[in-house]
């Protein structure tokens, strides 16, 4: 049982699943519950703002170290607060229940997850395959978008060749290409989004255990979702005001434009048609064009759906700042059963991890750091690259650390990395041997 005790409460030797500021969201949620070493931690818990700290109760770590009820002070207010929680899933020496606000840090998902373990290939080693394979397919939505704007027909045999190599990559390790789904271009944003949306697909696909041949129909259609658009108006498509309601009318059209022109072009199956159709059907039925909801949404539209939102959010545009992937991931999380179906949106969690890879992280220490990897498991817990000391100087050599087997390191929150992004990206670029655009 988790039990929500002031910050003043807390006690050397304590281990504390959550911490809270003010309301829910607020909350600083852990999958595994972390060691107070000392008072100079609870110090510093404090001086950062907590008012609140959720200890497990029946911890046979923690119980020794409670306070007796009768030696608290008379003083001492109203007994603590019960949350409400959302269990793992776990066995009771796994993690502990994680409260309901944070769940998406520890949501279980329907079915079990494939094991990733068996990943073929080095992510370092796949990661150059990776990146070629990426530049291809961004190239092939560039060509197959003007041959549409221009009234010709798509290549499907070079689509199928592209998608072929992009779910053998995934296949061979799934975090290489899915990593470079954060690569970001302000300027080709229409052609970048679309591959994006596709390497996401991909992977929410391979973790859910999907066969090749149904991994290649998902990234086919995935790739060409937003072939409608080339169909609309360009003065609509390109327009840089608010659209009028007549013009966000023939906007939407593009999913049923895109849907029909995939019914007439050869070698496109009826489940890569749907997911152009479909993808901005919304789980309760209030999306569109059809206005499905629930499963009547073919599922590889609904994969599709969360990709898109995803990269959507993620992204910089002409008229909004792309949002952190830890604050999309929340706010995609909130909408589960509303715009996505929850179990999607909890592999999405799981497949990226809280914080992918190239997320610029503050960690408890004070040290500034980069994740390299991310832990499929336990998505709060990555494989970090220090960078940078407590007092914020320059670490002489990259401190790599597994979170996963550290007490006294977490990290607090991602950051903005700003004028760091040089930093971040000549840190990752060092460590993978690639040259990341910005």
């Amino acid at each position: 049982m988790i039990k929500k005790i002031p910050i003043e409460d807390l006690k050397a030797g304590m281990y504390v699943s959550a911490l809270q500021k003010g309301g829910d969201v607020d909350m600083l949620s852990f999958m595994n519950s972390i060691l107070i070493k000392d008072e100079t931690e609870i110090k510093k818990l404090k001086s950062k703002g907590y008012l609140s700290a959720c200890i497990v109760e029946d911890d046979p770590r923690t119980l020794p170290l409670k306070t007796p009820q009768k030696d608290r002070p008379a003083s001492s207010g109203t007994e603590a607060e019960r949350l409400p929680l959302e269990t793992t899933g776990a066995t009771s020496a796994g993690p502990p229940p994680v409260v309901e606000s944070f769940a998406p840090y520890a949501a279980p998902v329907a079915k079990a997850v494939p094991s990733l373990a068996g990943d073929a290939v080095d992510f370092n080693e796949e990661l150059r395959d990776a990146r070629e394979v990426r530049d291809e397919a961004e190239e092939l939505v560039r060509c197959f978008m003007e041959s549409v704007r221009a009234g010709e027909e798509i290549e499907t045999d070079r689509v199928n060749e592209t998608v072929g190599k992009m779910v053998s990559s995934i296949f061979r390790n799934q975090d290489a290409l899915t990593s470079l789904s954060r690569l970001k271009s302000f300027d080709d944003y229409t052609f970048a989004h679309s591959v994006n949306v596709c390497i996401l697909s991909l992977t929410l696909g391979r973790h859910m255990g999907f066969s090749e041949e149904a991994l290649h129909n998902l990234g086919v259609g995935a790739i060409l979702h937003d072939i409608g658009k080339m169909l609309v108006p360009e003065t609509i498509l390109k327009k840089p005001g608010s659209l009028s309601d007549a013009e966000f009318r023939e906007m939407k059209r593009h999913t049923e434009l895109g849907g029909d022109m995939l019914r007439k072009t050869k070698d496109i199956t009826d489940e890569s048609r749907r997911v152009a159709l479909h993808h901005h059907e919304k789980f309760d039925g209030s999306g569109y064009q059809d206005r499905l909801s629930g499963e009547d949404i073919h599922l590889f539209a609904r994969i599709a759906t969360v990709a898109d939102v995803y990269d959507a959010m993620t992204s910089n545009r002409v008229y909004q700042k792309g949002m952190l992937p830890e604050a999309a991931l929340k706010k995609m999380y909130l909408m589960r059963g509303t715009h996505f179906d929850p179990e999607l949106v909890e592999r999405l969690v799981r497949s990226l991890g809280i914080y992918p890879i190239g997320s610029f992280v503050e960690l408890s220490t004070g040290e500034l750091a980069v994740v390299r990897m991310p832990n499929h498991e336990h998505p709060l817990q990555p494989r970090v690259l220090i960078f940078s000391r407590k007092d914020k100087t320059p670490c002489e050599k990259r401190i790599e650390v597994d979170l996963k087997g550290e007490i006294g390191r977490w990290i607090i929150a991602a950051r903005d990395p700003g004028p760091l992004k040089p930093v971040i990206d000549r840190i990752m670029a060092e460590a993978e041997g690639l040259s990341f655009a910005s």
